[in-house]
């Protein structure tokens, strides 16, 4: 069982988390007024909202079976995320490394230029915002954690680091491995 399922969420006075059933499923539908988003939990997991807080818990029937337990702490963690992305938003900053790489912004559409026979395009999601200050960096941000995440790895994707000189589009602050390391 998830350890950090036992310290409940504090739900900032900005933020409103209403709790709906449907069946045997809960639903958390958590806005900020601008932004609304909606997380369907697992059939085990039960929470409950008091003093601005989210409780989340389990009955031992269910703490039995492993999944369910792995469960708790996945819908914690996802929960987590959205709420502290409703109060300031995630943001991850791409850097392009190569010579005559670059990137442009054209709509909702990112343009990569990434050495290859043709141009890279990937459709910007509505819940993600890009920026690209120069043609060498873009700025990603989301109060979505995941949908976040999912939008970078795509972006990544069109051109992984190279073993040799890490050319390539990289994420700002993380190591990549070389061949002279």
């Amino acid at each position: 069982m998830s350890r950090l399922a036992n310290v409940p969420i504090k739900i900032p006075s900005s933020v409103t988390v209403t709790v709906e059933k449907a069946g045997n499923s809960q639903s958390l539908v958590i806005s900020n007024g601008k932004i609304t988003e909606t997380w369907i939990l697992h059939h085990a997991v039960n929470v409950s909202v008091s003093d601005n807080k989210l409780a989340f818990k389990m009955s031992d029937a269910d703490k039995a079976n492993k999944f369910s337990r792995s469960m708790l702490g996945t819908d914690y963690r996802h929960v987590s995320n959205l709420v502290e992305g409703m109060v300031k938003p995630f943001e991850t900053v791409l850097e392009i490394h190569g010579l005559g790489y670059r990137v442009k912004l054209i709509g909702s559409d990112l343009v990569l230029t990434l050495g290859k026979s043709h141009d890279d395009k990937v459709n910007v999601p509505s819940d993600v915002t890009v920026e690209v200050p120069n043609e060498r960096e873009i700025v990603c941000k989301s109060h979505s954690k995941k949908k976040l995440g999912d939008f970078v790895s795509e972006v990544c994707f069109k051109r992984k680091p190279d073993a040799y000189k890490a050319k390539g589009v990289r994420i700002r602050g993380k190591h990549y491995r070389t061949k002279s390391d």
